[in-house]
């Protein structure tokens, strides 16, 4: 019992390792560009899922020109999304990466 107590004073004491609890040991910057990576993420995911609706607009159009376009700029404006999420991780990566090289 006194030889428990022993040991829980020792770790108390900063002499002994801290006990691991899962935390992140990563720096403030780090987060920040894995929270902005999986937002995009996120992001690029509803923007397939808008191409895919497209995409189910444009076959079941049966021909009527109305739904054909509306089709297509759904497809369009989701594609341009993924180009400005694609240039978003760019630019957040580099600067992050710039901000942790220093």
């Amino acid at each position: 019992m006194i030889n428990l107590l022993k040991v829980s004073v020792v770790n108390a004491a900063g002499m002994g390792a801290p006990p691991d609890v899962g935390l992140s040991t990563s720096s403030f910057p780090q987060l920040i560009l894995k929270i902005v990576n999986y937002s995009l993420a996120l992001v690029a995911v509803i923007a397939l899922a808008f191409i895919v609706y497209g995409g189910f607009l444009y076959v079941t159009a049966h021909g009527e020109a109305q739904e054909i376009e509306k089709a297509k700029g759904i497809i369009v404006y989701a594609v341009i999304g993924i180009i400005v999420i694609g240039i978003a991780a760019a630019v957040v990566t580099f600067v992050i990466n710039s901000v942790i090289s220093g």
